[in-house]
């Protein structure tokens, strides 16, 4: 919550609700007179929501519907906190002594309550409350630091370890003498055992080729061949 009400009352312009809506925030706002400081949001059905603190001594949270009502709020002082709201659960601070306002009565009672807290506090509480939040952040700032530190000399030792390691492993290294080639494994050659006399080849024996058949006579021949026969028989007979 880091808006001044100058802030809230542009923010709250720019909501483009309606005017009853708008009424009731600036109303809120401009009785926070002082250095409040706040911010406002608002959801999807058209509900604003508008949070101030001053001081961090009083705070205040007031939800206003999109029709102008106050749905729910919060006001909290140093000494109480009430809670103005429909639902009978919600409600809290409230006595015979004191009952809760009627809703109609919220919207004046929230602005007097705001008007009345900006009187109480005055410029001293507002630099003493900022000093105190100063002091807070200063004070985790400086636990911070000191984690960093004590993590860095446990760094810094690890890292002297380390760098002694390292000359003592290097002056080992030095101590040795020069790499010599590594010797190279012998080779076992393995012999097959042989007969000492040269194995002679066997002879190839070859194959005489297979007898081509003789040269058919054309079928002339044959015819001429078998009449020659006959003729020579016929004329023995003859004789």
């Amino acid at each position: 919550m880091t808006a001044t009400p100058d802030d809230l009352r542009k923010r709250a312009t720019r909501l483009r609700r309606g005017v009853g809506q708008l009424g009731v925030l600036e109303a809120i706002i401009d009785g926070a007179y002082g250095p409040w400081l706040g911010a406002m949001d608002a959801d999807g059905r058209g509900t604003a929501e508008l949070r101030m603190h001053l001081a961090g001594q009083y705070r205040i949270t007031a939800v206003v519907t999109s029709a102008g009502k106050l749905n729910l709020v919060q006001l909290a002082d140093p000494n109480i906190e009430k809670v103005l709201s429909n639902k009978p659960a919600l409600r809290r601070g409230w006595s015979d002594d004191e009952p809760m306002p009627k809703q109609p009565d919220w919207i004046e009672y929230v602005v007097s309550w705001v008007e009345n807290a900006s009187s109480h506090v005055d410029r001293r509480a507002v630099i003493a409350w900022r000093l105190d939040g100063a002091d807070r952040r200063l004070a985790a700032m400086d636990d911070t630091i000191e984690s960093l530190r004590a993590s860095l000399h446990e760094r810094e030792q690890l890292r002297a370890v380390l760098a002694a390691e390292i000359t003592e492993l290097r002056g080992e290294l030095d101590a040795l003498p020069a790499n010599e080639p590594p010797a190279e494994d012998p080779v076992t050659l393995i012999t097959v055992p042989t007969d000492s006399a040269p194995t002679t080849p066997e002879p190839v024996v070859e194959l005489p080729p297979d007898p081509q058949p003789a040269n058919p006579l054309p079928d002339n021949a044959s015819t001429d061949a078998v009449n020659q026969t006959a003729f020579l028989e016929t004329t023995q007979v003859i004789l």
